[in-house]
């Protein structure tokens, strides 16, 4: 598995919101090798902990993760997030997929003209690129 397939790029069309948590996560013995990047105008430290939020596709799901990296960009900060538990990856790579299903619902009616529906949306984009999605190595 390549280094891009251990990478989830979150969407910067989709809002997310990263808030400091006081309280570590609960680690896995295993380390978890997939990890999120995604802007944000705030500076993080690497290893503090923050809570993940996608309010446009999930307004009570939150997600616990590690900052990996931070880089300043033009924009802001690029960080790299790792999660500490294989929960708290699925988690955040169900919500991703959700991003992901509505940017190809997006898609598909901005190129196609077709009007599809969530589940529609959800049911093709699965079939074209759920394998193509990252996974934990």
């Amino acid at each position: 598995m390549t280094e891009e397939q251990r990478v989830i790029h979150h969407p910067e069309e989709f809002s997310i919101q990263l808030n400091t948590q006081k309280t570590p996560p609960l680690f896995s013995d295993k380390p978890l090798d997939l990890k999120l990047i995604c802007h944000s105008n705030t500076a993080f430290s690497t290893g503090e902990s923050v809570a993940i939020n996608l309010p446009t596709v999930s307004l009570d799901q939150e997600v616990t993760g590690i900052v990996d990296s931070c880089t300043t960009t033009q924009q802001g900060f690029e960080l790299g997030i790792k999660f500490p538990n294989p929960n708290e990856l699925m988690r955040i790579r169900m919500l991703e997929q959700l991003c992901f299903i509505k940017r190809y619902r997006d898609h598909v009616l901005h190129t196609e003209g077709r009007d599809i529906s969530d589940q529609d949306a959800a049911l093709e984009w699965i079939a074209k690129y759920a394998r193509l999605f990252p996974t934990a190595g």
